[in-house]
């Protein structure tokens, strides 16, 4: 009778073992399934966090005529003729003209830099003038029968430090507004430029449908279109109150 009733304790703990050792397990795949998901979860989250990769912006040709307003050093142009990317490595320097506001004595005093930038300018081939009002293009007869495929003034401001801001907000919206009038007559003539044209995408080898078009940001510089004028502001006061 103790004989057996000792051969039934080991069989209950040796069951009890493995239950034990079971449940262990059971426990151990639970953790390892649930660190998976984390895992998976962690690199979709990753991946939908980054950010695909932003092509520049190039909003000129290697053909295009290009009016520079408001040039404050010259530095801008100095990019475009002696850095410029690789679209417009041929973009003759003749096809440009830039200007500033001020005379080319007071421009020299406020940008020391600027008289070693103008003469680099100048030695490639690009029109420099001083004294050029924005809103007055027309009275200068070096642009007159000249037309442009850009019109571009880089951060435009009235400049007169007036300190009531609803009267300097009125002052550099009407700077703006005469600006555009002067500078339209100078825009080159043709249709309006399609921004985005359609291109044909890849049709993945599963798919029986008819191809579909993906839209590609990019200028129709198949024909001369009518000329457009870029300005280019900040995101700060005071571009955000005009």
């Amino acid at each position: 009778m103790a004989k057996g009733g000792k051969k039934g304790s080991l069989k209950a703990a040796l069951a009890s073992q493995q239950t034990r050792l079971k449940k262990k397990k059971e426990v151990e795949h639970a953790a390892q399934h649930e660190e998976r998901i984390k895992a998976v979860v962690q690199a979709k989250v990753k991946a939908k966090g980054k950010a695909a990769p932003l092509r520049p912006t190039i909003p000129f040709t290697a053909t295009d005529n290009i009016l520079l307003i408001g040039e404050g050093n010259f530095s801008f142009a100095r990019a475009l003729v002696l850095h410029p990317p690789a679209e417009l490595e041929f973009l003759p320097a003749s096809n440009i003209i830039a200007t500033a506001y001020d005379s080319e004595e007071e421009c020299y005093k406020k940008y020391p830099e600027a008289q070693e930038i103008v003469a680099a300018l100048r030695e490639k081939g690009v029109m420099v003038l001083f004294r050029v009002d924005a809103t007055k293009l027309d009275r200068f007869s070096a642009l007159k029968e000249r037309t442009f495929d850009r019109i571009v003034w880089n951060f435009p401001h009235a400049g007169k430090g007036i300190a009531d801001q609803d009267r300097n907000i009125l002052s550099n919206q009407l700077l703006i507004l005469g600006f555009l009038g002067s500078a339209a007559p100078f825009l080159t003539k043709g249709p309006i430029p399609v921004v985005n044209k359609a291109r044909k995408r890849k049709r993945d080898p599963d798919d029986d449908g008819p191809e579909e078009d993906e839209v590609e940001d990019t200028a129709d510089t198949d024909r001369r279109n009518r000329g457009t004028i870029l300005i280019t502001l900040r995101n700060v006061a005071p571009y955000t109150l005009w």
